[in-house]
């Protein structure tokens, strides 16, 4: 079957924007996913953020696949983080969020690009974020065409527009993220060392990579 990767995406980035009907469900039925790989960061302030103005966007959620009753994040893990902090000052308050629940049944590797574009539309983004959720989508996408999905031309081209980003940039993140050191990861992770930086350093051999980072005292 023909896929439609802009249609696809767009649905994803108005997921919550249209008529959909909100349903307040007990906080403690609301589990994450295991498979969102995105940092939970600046949760604090965001919990003070919802304790001043509340929660001004539902979170997205969908039947657990295998427990009745309960529900898991699509988009909003970090809501549901800060408010479970928030929960633990005031559980009556919030007890229960408000949410939209996606009750079409799609196959898993649609469920996780959902995943990833639900949450890549609420969040900024580090170059390292970008990095690995390019390869989530070029896997996901390898994963959609062996369901029957079909993607005419190159690959690296669909993922470029699924990630709204160039193709140099694209091809730029690959190179750090298959060659940059291990002693240097942590650093690119934390904004320590830009990408620029990273990119420079994951186009030498990995020993000389090794040996600035010791002279250079990083640790």
């Amino acid at each position: 079957m023909a896929f439609d990767l802009g249609e696809l995406l767009k649905n994803v980035s108005d997921c919550g924007t249209g008529r959909e009907q909100i349903e307040y469900i007990k906080l403690d039925l609301i589990d994450g996913d295991d498979k969102n790989f995105y940092e939970l960061s600046e949760v604090d302030a965001l919990a003070n953020n919802i304790a001043t103005i509340g929660l001004q966007q539902p979170l997205r959620v969908r039947p657990h696949p295998t427990e009745a009753g309960r529900y898991v994040v699509v988009s909003g893990h970090r809501r549901r983080t800060a408010l479970q902090l928030l929960a633990q000052e005031d559980s009556t308050r919030w007890e229960e969020v408000a949410c939209i629940v996606d009750r079409d049944t799609v196959s898993p590797a649609m469920q996780q690009l959902r995943l990833i574009f639900g949450n890549a539309n609420t969040r900024k983004m580090s170059s390292s974020d970008l990095s690995e959720q390019a390869a989530q989508v070029e896997k996901l996408l390898y994963q959609l065409k062996e369901e029957g999905y079909e993607f005419p031309g190159r690959m690296r081209d669909h993922v470029a527009q699924a990630m709204n980003m160039s193709k140099s940039k694209l091809a730029r993140l690959k190179v750090i993220r298959e060659n940059l050191d291990e002693s240097w990861v942590d650093a690119w992770k934390d904004g320590t060392l830009t990408e620029s930086q990273a990119y420079e350093r994951a186009q030498m051999h990995k020993l000389w990579q090794a040996i600035i980072k010791g002279e250079w005292g990083f640790s």
